[in-house]
């Protein structure tokens, strides 16, 4: 049984440890603080990590709300990643449609996510479907 929880402080270093394994990027552990702060002052922003019985972190998502110039929402889902030892185990389609239910209770009309082809077919099975490309520059 797992359960949804809003993210805190202390999540962090775990969070930031399963997040490894969709991207290489990792900050320094000196810039938590700083970097705690940035987030949690951005009143757009929920996140949520996924617990198990002994209440370790097993997965993280979260999504941030956009404001648009014909004022509209539109909620950006961003870093669903669950531990390599708890997946196919349901947390991913958990934290996506919580996440999900987030937008509707923040009226979005729409809501997106950038993946990874190889990640498209778990994301067809939560109901999204491909609306253009997503290009990045870094």
């Amino acid at each position: 049984m797992f359960s949804l929880v809003e993210v805190k402080k202390n999540h962090m270093t775990a969070v930031i440890e399963i997040l490894q394994s969709i991207s290489d990027y990792r900050p320094d552990e000196k810039d938590y603080d700083q970097i705690w702060g940035d987030l949690q002052s951005q009143t757009n922003f929920f996140g949520l990590v996924a617990l198990n019985e002994r209440v370790d972190v097993v997965g993280y998502g979260s999504i941030f709300i956009e404001r648009k110039i014909r004022g509209g929402k539109m909620g950006h889902i961003e870093d669903i990643a669950v531990h390599p030892d708890f997946r196919k185990k349901g947390i991913g389609k958990l934290l996506i449609n919580a996440l999900y239910q987030i937008s509707q209770e923040e009226k979005c009309y729409k809501v997106s996510l950038a993946c990874k082809e190889h990640n498209l077919p778990f994301y067809q099975k939560c109901d999204f479907v491909i609306g253009g490309l997503s290009l990045s520059k870094f």
